[in-house]
């Protein structure tokens, strides 16, 4: 399949980088996502890469489904066996291939979770949207239940939100549940603490694709590669 040869030279420069990392950044409609399927087309035309090798992630879905319209062009059938997917996609996907059992907690019904809790803890002065967003953004930055007390211990209400962070993990244990956090930090735990699942990713996907227009938290890129 011929490369589209439409890419500007600092786009060509990023779609022919072979081994190691290379950090594209740009403003949002500015070609990354072309850039990055010319890549990926490149390394399986010219360099002998395995389509299956290759696992390209952005934020939205969306733009999954972009990535993959855009791909066929380039690869046609082998485009098919890229795995393409959202992070969370691919967090979901492979814990369910490791064995974990769980349903997703999102939307409405996390909403209502929370204000469950909250009822329980008789925290009516919280907001739960408040409560909900203090939560992600510990879980996101990895900052565990403990770490949470400590780093607000002075502050009376962030040790309440201290207290619906503790019982949310514990309920969402015991109901075999995860919220979409869960997934990046269970997938982050699952690779960081056992190196054997984490040299099998490694072997499966030797080239790691990543294209967003804002900045991810996460750290599961880092991980894997």
């Amino acid at each position: 399949m011929p490369m589209n040869k439409s890419l500007n030279k600092q786009q060509l420069q990023a779609a022919e980088f072979l081994n190691g990392i290379c950090s594209v950044i740009a403003v949002p409609g500015s070609g990354k996502t072309r850039t990055m399927m010319e890549r990926i087309g490149k390394l399986v035309t010219e360099h002998g890469v395995a389509p299956e090798n290759i696992l390209g992630l952005t934020f939205t879905r969306n733009a999954a489904d972009e990535m993959r319209s855009r791909l066929i062009p380039i690869l046609g059938e082998l485009s098919q066996r890229v795995m393409l997917s959202t992070i969370h996609g691919f967090c979901f996907y492979l814990l369910k291939r490791e064995g974990f059992v769980f349903e997703i907690l999102q939307g409405k019904e996390q909403m209502i979770f929370v204000k469950d809790i909250l009822k329980k803890l008789k925290h009516s002065g919280l907001s739960t949207g408040m409560v909900m967003c203090e939560i992600s953004l510990a879980k996101n930055n990895l900052v565990s239940v403990e770490e949470f007390k400590a780093l607000y211990e002075g502050d009376n209400t962030m040790k309440k939100i201290a207290g619906v962070y503790e019982m949310y993990e514990s309920e969402k244990k015991k109901r075999m549940v995860m919220d979409f956090d869960d997934l990046l930090t269970g997938v982050h735990t699952l690779l960081s603490e056992n190196s054997y699942v984490r040299g099998k990713y490694r072997s499966s996907f030797q080239h790691l694709l990543i294209c967003a227009a804002q900045l991810i938290m996460t750290k599961i890129p880092l991980v894997i590669g």
